[in-house]
């Protein structure tokens, strides 16, 4: 990458004095040599001081046998700035509440990461640009549409 065209103070912001790209994503290296992907340094939110990729609570929860899928996001909290809430789709014919999958999540990850709330949908909202969509599921949680725990369609 040569750079952003005629935009010479973004392009200093994402290469390195030696031309590398600053990607922002962030992985780990574990005893054997091999990385693992751990998340992007823009989704990365703080949560009493600890560090949360919404990808590794998501993969956590994917683990239960009744989850399809998982999305997780920040919200705020007063004592701890941020915490995960998480929007599941749950496999065809499987149950799960809410109480089960956190005390999976604190069973299985570090305590910080686990879900401090968790909502059912029938499938995750996308938005136009075909990504999950986060202003709605935050319009539905600050709505209390989603406070009753029921599967929500995308209507």
């Amino acid at each position: 990458m040569l750079g952003y065209l005629n935009d010479a103070e973004r392009t200093s912001r994402v290469l390195t004095p030696d031309g590398w790209y600053k990607s922002g994503d962030v992985f780990r290296r574990d005893e054997i040599g091999c990385y693992w992907f751990v998340g992007r340094t823009d989704d990365m939110f703080v949560s009493g001081g600890e560090n949360i990729f919404p990808i590794e609570v998501e993969t956590l929860l994917e683990r239960h046998p009744a989850v399809h899928q998982a999305y997780v996001m920040p919200f705020d909290h007063e004592m701890k700035g941020q915490v995960p809430y998480a929007f599941v789709v749950l496999r065809q014919g499987a149950n799960a509440d809410e109480q089960t999958l956190k005390e999976f999540a604190l069973a299985h990850g570090p305590a910080y990461q686990h879900p401090r709330r968790v909502f059912f949908l029938r499938e995750l909202p996308l938005a136009g640009t075909n990504k999950i969509d986060q202003q709605k599921l935050r319009q539905w949680v600050a709505s209390g549409e989603l406070e009753h725990n029921e599967i929500r369609t995308n209507e």
